[in-house]
């Protein structure tokens, strides 16, 4: 599972428990002949996807660099709220999809012949 927040974070999963909120990094380049590059890297974990999704409204302001009016933030707080809220719908979609795997049950008196 991947749902892009922004260019920025994303939210993953570990094919388990958890979900993943990563942050796009830029890593430069050292080498004269290589090129800058960018990676996602982890910047936390949650149990729950609302968890996830509570969490990342903090992580971006505090990473972005919000400056500017007040009139300015609020606009852009309000777009994350609503990045947030198409995550969250696309989650509740895929949970509607999302069927479990059927078991099999066994039965110890068959019948040898």
């Amino acid at each position: 599972m991947e749902i892009n927040i922004n260019e920025n974070f994303r939210i993953t999963n570990d094919g388990g428990h958890n979900f993943i909120i990563e942050e796009r990094k830029l890593i430069k380049s050292t080498k004269a002949d290589m090129a800058d590059r960018y990676e996602w890297k982890e910047i936390g974990y949650y149990g729950r996807a609302e968890i996830a999704l509570d969490a990342i409204v903090d992580k971006v302001e505090l990473r972005s660099d919000l400056q500017g009016e007040v009139k300015d933030l609020k606009l852009q707080r309000q777009q994350l709220a609503d990045d947030v809220r198409k995550a969250l719908k696309k989650i509740e979609e895929s949970k509607k999809t999302w069927t479990p795997l059927e078991t099999s049950t066994h039965t110890s008196d068959t019948k040898m012949m």
